[in-house]
């Protein structure tokens, strides 16, 4: 599948470009059902779990593979506007490096390298007052020791922060709540 897009995935790209939700997010469900992407909502897994799985495996296993990501926000959380709005994001793995490819505020193409994918499976502090019982998260980076503590500490740092910044990015977290995790 090297080098080609999914026609549907093409008109989720095309449509992606143009800002605005003219896919649903019902259809962009249905595609993750589908294997065609993993959509994430609100910053949270909730479809497209195998299609994830199948990625990540390969690519530990130091196979080139690729995915599609689309993140929907219930009102825009960058400010753009009020409306729901999608990002797509292309993340594939080649010859030992990771890279992650989404379209730039002018159309153009925005591309990052990273040298590992890193999982995390935490619990949230206890006095924290989080909702969760458990987020599970794959991070872009490129050091294979950061933890996932470095990696909440440096949310919200720029490049600006100077020796505070790490390089790196969320690409995957699921939360787990309680009554997920008791199901058989």
């Amino acid at each position: 599948m090297r080098g080609r897009v999914p026609a549907a995935l093409a008109l989720v790209l095309l449509l992606s470009a143009c800002g605005e939700p003219e896919v649903s997010l019902e259809e962009l469900r249905q595609q993750a059902e589908d294997g065609v992407c993993v959509l994430s909502v609100d910053a949270d897994v909730e479809a497209g779990r195998d299609t994830w799985m199948r990625f990540y495996e390969a690519t530990q296993a130091e196979e080139d593979a690729e995915v599609t990501l689309v993140s929907w926000y219930s009102g825009d959380p960058f400010g753009v506007s009020r409306q729901d709005r999608f990002y797509t994001y292309h993340l594939s793995f080649t010859d030992g490096v990771y890279t992650l490819t989404a379209e730039g505020a002018e159309g153009e193409t925005v591309s990052e390298q990273y040298a590992h994918l890193l999982r995390f499976e935490e619990e949230p502090d206890v006095d924290s007052g989080a909702r969760y019982q458990k987020v599970i998260a794959c991070v872009l980076a490129d050091d294979a020791d950061l933890t996932w503590r470095e990696v909440i500490g440096n949310m919200g740092r720029s490049p600006v922060d100077g020796p505070l910044y790490i390089r790196e990015r969320i690409v995957y977290s699921e939360y787990i709540h309680a009554s997920e995790a008791e199901r058989p």
